[in-house]
């Protein structure tokens, strides 16, 4: 491929971010360099993150130097940031790729960037692929890179490593060294430098086919989650936030909130990158932002009145039986046994600012609300909690946890079953 068409097949991918204030992520290496002269070459607007692990020595101190020296050249911000030595002690690549995206993350919102690019190529992606082989080979563990993941681009992904070598050979562009790529401690590097060229060797095609199966995982991935987007629970339509970061997949969620009665998609899109705890609300349905999916309500008038209950069979808010027996057992989500000395009317309600209670299972006592977020229960969820008390006391969180304080596992008890 000439350096003409790959230049032109990135840019197809990044035409529209001319505007956009976009973070590199550059380690001086060959593939970071190439991604900031092309994006610099055509005028886009970057600045540069660069992370020393100081895991090399002086070596990092030379990969530092040039991106410093890079970017002072081209008039370029730098966000620096040093590790100090000794302070990763885990498994090196795991926990330096952890501080590296988490950090970038923090700068890219600090300094109000719109997205992160990375120089991920074709080549990682297929390194990935038979890391995943050796690792898991019971399972079908081909864990791809993909090329866009909420705010973080790589649009080198569908690119050959050779293909890039060859834009800078074209270009003249310096970079620095890495002597840690061409040492085989690590399984990417035994599988980059020993396996693959051995591979190449039978069929020097390999790569290209490997990237046609890559492909092909991944339309398959994209039919999968557009078929399975909206999934419908009982009362509500849940969407996981993982699943819009496709192109495909997010314009097939925008067209189908029409049938709940969304139509401005300004709106939608604002949305999308809002907090946990918001929403928008259409004439007929609520969608709610939660922590790892987007809800989707009909709009109800919430019932707030409180309902005592006596012995028997009680209608409201919904069936609840309440009747003496001889033999308790241990509470589940359909049943509690209480002692049989509580008083009644018992009252059924929603709950209240500053509910406590002492979860059956566990020692001492909890907020309602810590018992909630534990959970990791909806807002939606939480509205429709029902809790069962004796007017002073929460005697059951109905359906989820029962008070350790009311609780009869054996014996005689009052006994309520929803």
């Amino acid at each position: 491929m000439s350096q003409c068409v790959f230049e032109n097949n990135v840019l197809k991918k990044i035409k529209a971010l001319k505007e956009k204030k976009i973070l590199v992520c550059m380690s001086g290496g060959l593939d970071s360099t190439v991604l900031a002269h092309l994006l610099l070459k055509n005028n886009f607007k970057i600045s540069v993150a660069h992370v020393n692990y100081s895991l090399r020595g002086n070596e990092s101190l030379k990969n530092e130097k040039f991106v410093r020296d890079f970017c002072k050249s081209n008039k370029l911000k730098l966000h620096l940031k040093k590790i100090r030595k000794g302070e990763i002690n885990k498994s090196i690549q795991i926990e330096a790729r952890k501080i590296r995206y988490d950090w970038f993350k923090k700068v890219l919102i600090q300094f109000n960037y719109d997205l992160i690019t990375t120089a991920h190529h074709l080549d990682d992606n297929v390194e990935n692929i038979l890391i995943g082989m050796f690792r898991n080979p019971s399972r079908n563990n081909l864990t791809l890179i993909p090329e866009q993941n909420k705010n973080i681009l790589r649009p080198f992904l569908s690119e050959k490593k050779g293909d890039i070598i060859s834009y800078a050979i074209v270009n003249e562009i310096e970079f620095s060294v890495d002597s840690s790529n061409s040492q085989d401690y690590y399984l990417r590097n035994r599988i980059r430098n020993i396996l693959i060229p051995e591979i190449e060797k039978i069929d020097k095609n390999f790569t290209e086919k490997v990237s046609e199966i890559i492909e092909s995982i991944s339309s398959t991935k994209i039919d999968f989650v557009i078929d399975n987007l909206f999934i419908h629970e009982l009362d509500y339509t849940k969407i996981k936030k993982q699943d819009l970061e496709n192109e495909n997949s997010l314009k097939y969620f925008i067209e189908n909130l029409k049938n709940f009665n969304f139509y401005n998609k300004k709106e939608i899109l604002n949305f999308l990158i809002s907090k946990t705890g918001k929403k928008i609300v259409s004439n007929t349905h609520t969608i709610l932002s939660d922590r790892e999916f987007f809800l989707i309500k009909r709009n109800e008038i919430l019932d707030s009145n409180e309902y005592e209950l006596e012995m028997g069979i009680n209608q409201k808010p919904f069936k609840i039986k309440l009747e003496m027996s001889d033999e308790a057992k241990k509470p589940n989500s359909r049943e509690v046994y209480l002692y049989c000395d509580i008083k009644l009317p018992l009252i059924v309600r929603r709950p209240k600012i500053g509910d406590t209670f002492y979860p059956y299972g566990m020692k001492g006592k909890k907020k309602l609300s810590k018992f909630f977020k534990d959970k990791k229960m909806s807002i939606f969820a939480k509205q429709n909690q029902w809790v069962l008390s004796n007017r002073d006391d929460i005697l059951w969180i109905i359906g989820e946890r029962a008070d350790n304080r009311f609780i009869k596992t054996k014996g005689k008890c009052l006994k309520i079953s929803i």
